[in-house]
């Protein structure tokens, strides 16, 4: 399977659905909606990653489940 982006970098933080993991992953990781996104990476030239961490998630555990809480 091809993945359009490189989630090599993300196989070593992806040890499990985080609450901000399921966040993103309930926005459709749409990062302009992201409040976390906004505050950090907004005016920095660093690019927020949790996008292809995500994507390694769902690969690896599926979807998340409802009784995710936030914390």
């Amino acid at each position: 399977m091809v993945y359009r982006y490189n989630v090599s970098c993300s196989e070593t933080s992806a040890d499990g659905w985080t609450p901000t993991a399921v966040e993103c992953y309930r926005l459709g990781c749409r990062c302009s909606q992201c409040v976390i996104n906004n505050v950090y990476f907004a005016k920095s030239s660093f690019k927020c990653k949790m996008k292809e961490t995500v994507i390694e998630l769902v690969r690896k555990y599926g979807v998340p489940s409802e009784d995710i809480r936030e914390v």
